[in-house]
């Protein structure tokens, strides 16, 4: 028979963002889920994201800017950057897959922390890149074992800050010596801020800020978490002209939609609902680390909007708070067997989320 298929699929498993929200309740008899599984924002977007959708929805018929210009161009206004340093993506989950497309052949090595965000291996694997793995030092990323895994056929090192799912951050001076030791022939460095906006750890670093002295350095960021366009999927990496050139010779064409495009526009016009949002998780987590805490429960200090949590016989725990209305997300999946990952949500879900653990 003539194959079809590449034989790279094989050892692939397909990303599982779980039943809809909607075929869950249906499943369960709940007239009401709150979802706590997603990392998703607590306040949804801002009016004028709303509106924005709104004026714009009578034009989808017609296709979006190409290049995202007005987005790029605002985006390089408020981060001091050129807008040839900043391509704008459908979620970071493209922009990862655009970065393997743009710099992985059959055979390069690229070191990632495991356990980690899957697609960075998957993109990796899909190319015929070979993945090396870098264990975390329990819920930290190991940057001196990562250095070690370094070697002449290194193509890239894909690291992750606020880390998900461990939500641990990457320092400032640690980072820096690791990028200092890689030198001038240094691998490509991906560095993944999705949650950078929830970090309140003063030794956090701008990625950005680092791009003048660490010319291979790629930043990736969303508007998915602190802009609640998580629906939208824009988000967006920054790096030098070269190298933003060469993930546009991959990119597809009207990549990032109208609608998209105006939402995020318009979110950068509301730093106010920005600030409120970041303003709740920070005061949400706190509430939640003591709360947690109390109850006898371990968790590293997360820096992201969401909880690592190792609870005991932590299937069960999940499938009682999914019967009770509240969908969290197994830490199995995500690499943390005897974990739960919670996002934080307003103080009316994570209080209902405490008496779910206590099993009220």
């Amino acid at each position: 028979m003539r194959p079809l298929w590449r034989p790279v699929l094989d050892g692939i498993t397909p990303y599982d963002a779980g039943k809809p929200v909607e075929a869950l309740m249906a499943e369960l008899g709940l007239t009401e889920l709150v979802r706590l599984s997603a990392n998703e924002s607590p306040l949804g977007p801002s009016s004028r994201v709303v509106e924005a959708i709104r004026r714009e929805a009578a034009r989808v018929h017609l296709y979006p800017d190409g290049g995202s210009l007005a987005l790029r161009e605002a985006l390089g206004r408020r981060l001091g950057v050129l807008p040839a340093q900043i391509v704008i993506g459908n979620g970071a989950d493209e922009l990862i897959g655009m970065v393997a497309l743009a710099a992985f052949d059959p055979g390069d090595e690229v070191v990632v922390p495991q356990p980690s965000f899957e697609p960075y291996a998957t993109a990796a694997v899909l190319t015929g890149a070979l993945v090396r793995p870098s264990p975390l030092a329990g819920y930290e990323t190991d940057l001196d074992d990562v250095r070690r895994r370094v070697t002449s056929r290194t193509k890239a090192v894909i690291l992750c800050s606020p880390h998900n799912p461990a939500t641990t951050i990457i320092r400032r001076e640690p980072l820096v010596r690791l990028l200092e030791a890689l030198g001038a022939d240094s691998p490509l460095v991906v560095l993944d801020e999705a949650y950078r906006e929830f970090c309140d750890d003063p030794a956090y670093p701008d990625g950005v800020q680092l791009l003048v002295r660490f010319p291979r350095l790629l930043v990736l960021r969303t508007f998915s978490k602190i802009a609640a366009l998580a629906g939208l999927r824009v988000g967006y990496a920054i790096g030098t002209p070269e190298a933003i050139d060469r993930l546009n010779r991959v990119r597809a064409p009207f990549n990032v939609n109208r609608l998209g495009q105006v939402a995020a526009l318009a979110s950068l016009d509301d730093p106010e609902h920005r600030e409120r949002t970041r303003a709740l998780v920070l005061e949400e987590r706190a509430f939640l680390s003591r709360e947690l805490a109390r109850r006898g429960l371990t968790f590293p200090s997360s820096q992201a909007n969401f909880f690592l949590v190792k609870v005991p016989g932590a299937a069960a725990v999940r499938e009682r708070l999914l019967r009770a209305g509240l969908l969290v997300r197994d830490g199995a999946a995500v690499g943390f067997p005897d974990h739960l990952r919670i996002s934080i949500g307003t103080r009316e879900a994570n209080e209902r989320l405490l008496r779910g653990l206590d099993g009220a």
